[in-house]
């Protein structure tokens, strides 16, 4: 992570996340409390098992107590009084968790494996990986070589002296790693043989670089095969030391360029072209169970990872998407699962620090995270170093205000030591509770934008106890009920804390759609695991929308996917457009954004607002059908939702012609329409500024050979195009579309009388909503 992402967008961290909105239980607290296991179950009937008393484990910052057990809860049966409501329903399960975790960076291993003495190393590392002695972690994402948190300076496993190069890897060693490094891992797997470890690089060695140096630069063309070898010989070597590495990204964070820490300018397209050519058949041909994992970056750029699944000689070697917390929301997570139902998720990267503020506010964030990453389909929740000092150190270059999992430190008798930060027990009230190859399940989640409302995620264990992670964010006590089937317990949640809850038993009813908030369509495939797409409300609101007589029709448009109008649309000349804007850096004014240059642009100047608008008058009365936005050169920057208003005369501007979610380019489609002023309103909000470098008005031009012209035949029935359909409980009507082949797919669809032909790549979904 950057040091200015951590100073400038630490902040919004909590926020963004706030827009969202297992084991048996364990025999002991982690700190303190009392109390037995639970009963074994007891039958009440044919088949159907009496759930047993309900675990609680609480924490409190405010109060300082920290996962401790509490008083069992019990349950009731029959309708429960009115009020605030959790509903849990088993029978609709979502991925498979493969764990929670942090990084043991080069700093976070030489702490913990080399300043603390043989006892306490023993002692913090049963804290982290033992499942009844500790907190159960399952899952570390590995720097390969030097990140912004290491003790002495940049190194990789193939360093050369400045000007020479090593194209055979005859100089690669992990020897480096195997002093402190290894060995922790290698304690963590002995703690934990569940444990997942991914591998990522925050630079090739240099000599791969046009910068000679692992700052800066990018990937020289003639590195990109050892590049790859690179990595199966890393692969190797850590599984010859007892180090098996399931998942490797490319690099970390490809769209940033750090200047004082190792980093990559790897865009998409590079990306792509090495998994395509070089990662994936590398590690195949070497045969290396290994599997790779696009992107490594924030939530802010959906379309990143996307266009690794869309072109398919790429996809086949994709694994999933790794994301990062620091731009953009998690809601992210969600809306590209959607679109590539068949790539999981895994999030792989969010520090805590010193931003936040106390650790109350620490503990909400952290909580957030673990909370919401998985409930908007995360298989991995992963912090950034499970270990830093009193001066949140050693540090290379980077973040100097991050927080670890622990800290190890010099007491008082000047002797290494360690403790407990509240990134430990907000990881522990999943890792304890939430076993790898658990299932998440439904649960009823606050509206979005809700305040104070209790934020959950639900899961079901191999071995079918249950687990309910609840964290009230609110700034005064929250009582609620559980519901389960037929039967429900009270609980109440002290301000800024968190609790686990868990059980055994049968659920004895299941939940319709309109008590958890979702609607669910599955996708059968003969011999292949069935897919599911979830829909609520927000994730609604955020599809591109049009409006066709009085009804909103929304429509997905995955990265890859196009949706083709009859007659060709063509930009519209620029000779007498005037721009002006709701506000404007005094850089950026809103003329940049029509010159003609993707290098300039305009920008707001403060961070995103809703009511923000940036609005072109074309001159003269004009009939138009399409808008492209295009924030590509300042990804972060795009609108988090838009609405489009027409207007003839600039005063009067009625209703809006379409609205949805943003993103980095951004293609708006609508009916024909007609007049002199087009306005762009922001409707989301974000600490980034709201930028646009360049924008296109693009108008019919009368004629063409697409769809419905009488020039192109109907696409012909494909039976790899399967279709779903559903209603929502507010009355929205849903047409899903999943392409099950590996070509892309083409269908027909009709707006106000006229059809537009999309074409869905392979693995690819589309989602179409009517609303009234």
């Amino acid at each position: 992570m950057s040091a200015l992402v951590a100073r400038r967008l630490g902040a919004v961290v909590l926020g963004a996340l706030l827009l969202t909105a297992s084991l048996s239980p364990a025999r002991a607290a982690v700190s303190g409390g009392s109390g037995t296991a639970p009963a074994a179950d007891a039958a009440v009937g044919p088949g159907v098992a009496a759930p047993s008393a309900v675990g609680s484990w609480l924490t409190d910052p405010g109060r300082k107590v920290y996962l401790t057990r509490q008083s069992d809860l019990h349950w009731k049966r029959g309708t429960p009084p009115a009020g605030t409501a959790v509903t849990v329903d088993e029978s609709r399960k979502y991925q498979s968790m493969e764990g929670f975790g942090a990084s043991f960076t080069d700093s976070s291993a030489w702490l913990v494996g080399t300043r603390l003495d043989r006892g306490r190393r023993a002692a913090a590392m049963r804290a982290l990986f033992d499942p009844r002695a500790g907190i159960g972690l399952s899952f570390v994402r590995q720097p390969m070589g030097a990140s912004d948190f290491a003790v002495n300076g940049n190194y990789s496993y193939d360093d050369m002296p400045a000007g020479q190069t090593d194209p055979t890897l005859a100089h690669f060693s992990i020897d480096h790693d195997r002093a402190y490094v290894i060995p922790v891992l290698r304690d963590a797997l002995r703690l934990n043989p569940e444990l997942t470890v991914m591998a990522s690089p925050w630079s090739p060695p240099g000599w791969m670089k046009t910068s000679d140096s692992m700052v800066g630069g990018t990937l020289r063309p003639e590195a990109y095969q050892p590049f790859a070898d690179y990595f199966a010989k890393f692969v190797r070597a850590y599984a010859d030391a007892g180090v098996p590495i399931t998942y490797v990204t490319p690099n970390n964070e490809p769209l940033y360029v750090p200047e004082g820490y190792p980093g990559l300018d790897l865009g998409p397209d590079k990306e792509s072209a090495f998994i395509r050519e070089h990662l994936g058949p590398t590690l195949r041909k070497a045969g290396l169970p290994t599997r790779i994992l696009g992107y490594d970056h924030n939530w802010d750029v959906v379309s990143y990872p996307e266009s690794l699944y869309a072109d398919p000689a790429t996809s086949r070697y994709v694994a999933g998407t790794a994301w990062h917390c620091y731009a953009g929301d998690v809601r992210a997570q969600s809306l590209s699962h959607n679109n590539y139902p068949g790539k999981p998720a895994f999030h792989t990267e969010c520090s805590g620090g010193t931003w936040e503020g106390d650790d109350a506010a620490g503990f909400a964030g952290a909580m957030n995270l673990v909370v919401n990453a998985p409930r908007e389909w995360a298989k991995s929740v992963v912090r950034w170093n499970m270990a830093l000092d009193a001066d949140n150190g050693p540090t290379n270059g980077g973040c100097i205000t991050c927080r670890g999992v622990l800290k190890v430190a010099k007491d008082t008798n000047g002797r290494w030591n360690w403790s407990r930060t509240v990134d430990y027990y907000a990881l522990g009230h999943a890792g304890k509770f939430v076993r790898p190859g658990a299932r998440r399940i439904a649960s009823s989640g606050p509206a979005a934008g809700t305040d104070g409302a209790v934020q959950n995620v639900a899961f079901v264990n191999p071995d079918g106890s249950k687990a309910l992670i609840a964290f009230n964010p609110g700034t005064s006590a929250a009582t609620f009920h559980v519901r389960w089937g037929h039967r429900w317990f009270d609980a109440t949640l002290p301000a800024g804390s968190a609790a686990t809850y868990t059980w055994r038993g049968t659920q004895d009813a299941t939940a319709g759609d309109a008590a958890l908030g979702t609607t669910d369509v599955h996708f059968e495939r003969p011999g292949k695991a069935a897919l599911t797409v979830s829909w609520d409300a927000d994730l609604l609101s955020r599809l591109n929308q049009v409006r066709e007589d009085g009804s909103w029709v929304g429509y997905s448009l995955p990265t890859g996917a196009s949706l083709r109008a009859p007659a060709t649309s063509t930009p519209l000349p620029r000779t007498n457009w005037t721009a002006t804007a709701s506000a404007s850096s005094p850089d950026d004014p809103p003329s940049q954004a029509i010159d003609g240059d993707p290098a300039t642009r305009w920008s707001t100047g403060h961070g995103m607002t809703p009511g923000d608008w940036f609005q072109v008058d074309l001159g003269a009365s004009t009939t138009f059908d399409q808008l492209r936005l295009d924030t590509s050169a300042s990804p972060g920057d795009f609108a988090r939702g838009y609405e489009v208003y027409v207007s003839e005369d600039g005063k009067s501007w009625g209703r809006p012609v379409a609205r949805g979610g943003g993103a980095t380019q951004l293609r708006v489609l609508f009916p024909p329409v007609t007049g002199r002023y087009v306005r762009i309103v922001n409707t989301g909000s974000s600490g980034s500024w709201w930028s646009i470098h360049e924008v296109d008005v693009l108008a019919p031009t009368g004629s063409g050979s697409g769809p419905g012209s009488g020039g192109e035949q109907p696409p012909a029935a494909n039976a790899d195009l399967l279709r779903r359909t559903a209603t929502t409980p507010d009355g929205t009507a849903l047409e899903v579309y999943y392409n099950a082949g590996d070509q892309a797919a083409t269908f027909d669809v009709t707006w106000a009388d006229t059809i537009y032909r999309y074409s869905l790549p392979a693995g690819a979904s589309a989602t179409f909503t009517r609303a009234h």
